[in-house]
C-alpha cells in the first residue's frame, strides 16, 4: 500500500534519520515517542505536506486518498459545517450523513466556531471520512479533550476502523492506553536523529503498557 524510503529531514539540525518502513492495508499504527522527537514531523512528511521530502520517499502515496486530522480542525470558519465537507467532494446528502457518522446530526448549518472543541474535533474527522480515505492520520486526536470527550472519540474511531477494514491508520499518541484501544502496530519513535526503534505487530493489548516502559526507559537511559 504504502513504502516510506525517507532519508532523514533537518530544520537547522537534524530531526528525522533514515526511516524506512512498509504499510499495509488495515494497518492501525500508533505512533509514540517522546515529546518533540519528530512524530507529527513523519506524519507530514507520509502526507506529502513536507515538500523537502522528495515525492519518492513516499512509495505508493499517489494512489491513495489521504484525510488528515490535525490538532486544530482547520474547517474554514465561514463556511458551514456541511459547505466544509462538500469542499472535501461530498454531496450536500453525503455530508450530512457524515456528520451523522460522527454525532453531529442536525449539526450541518452551523458554522465552526459556533461548537466545543469536541464537536469541532468530530466535524473535522468527519471531512477525513468525505474524502473516503485509504489512509487516516491522526495527529494527537485527543489532545486537550476532557476524559469523556476523548473516550468518545476514541470509540468513534475504533467503530469507523472496524466498518472500513482496508482502511488503514497513523495516530501520533503519547498515551499508551490509545495504542490498547486503537492499534494492531506500534512505532516507536526515538534517537537523534530519530529514527523508530520499534515496528511490530500488536500481540496481547494488555503488554504495550509494559513495552511501552521499557522503550522510554531505554530513552532515559540513553539521554
Amino acid at each position: 500500500m504504502l513504502e516510506l524510503q525517507i532519508a532523514g529531514r533537518s530544520f537547522g539540525q537534524p530531526v528525522l534519520g533514515e526511516v524506512l518502513a512498509t504499510i499495509e492495508r488495515g494497518d492501525h499504527i500508533c505512533l509514540l515517542g517522546p515529546s518533540g522527537i519528530g512524530k507529527t514531523t513523519l506524519l507530514n512528511a507520509i502526507a506529502g505536506l513536507d515538500k523537502t521530502i522528495p515525492a519518492e520517499a513516499i512509495i505508493g502515496r499517489e494512489k491513495l486518498r489521504v484525510g488528515y486530522l490535525f490538532q486544530e480542525h482547520r474547517l474554514l470558519p465561514w463556511r458551514t459545517l456541511n459547505a466544509n465537507l462538500r469542499l472535501a467532494g461530498a454531496s450536500s446528502e453525503e455530508a450530512e450523513a457524515h456528520l451523522v457518522s460522527v454525532g453531529l446530526e442536525g449539526y450541518g448549518h452551523y458554522l465552526p466556531d459556533q461548537l466545543s472543541l469536541g464537536m469541532a474535533r468530530r466535524a473535522a474527522l468527519a471531512r477525513c471520512l468525505a474524502v473516503k480515505p485509504d489512509l487516516l492520520l491522526l495527529d494527537e486526536p485527543f489532545a486537550s479533550l476532557d476524559p469523556v470527550m476523548a473516550d468518545g472519540l476514541k470509540t468513534l474511531i475504533a467503530g469507523i476502523l472496524d466498518a472500513n477494514p482496508g482502511m488503514a491508520m497513523i495516530c501520533v499518541t503519547h498515551d499508551g492506553g490509545d495504542a490498547e484501544i486503537l492499534a494492531n502496530r506500534l512505532w516507536y519513535l526515538d534517537g537523534k536523529p530519530a529514527r523508530l526503534q520499534w515496528d511490530d505487530k500488536v500481540g496481547e493489548p494488555g503488554l504495550i503498557g509494559g513495552l511501552l516502559g521499557k522503550l522510554r526507559r531505554l530513552d532515559l537511559a540513553g539521554s
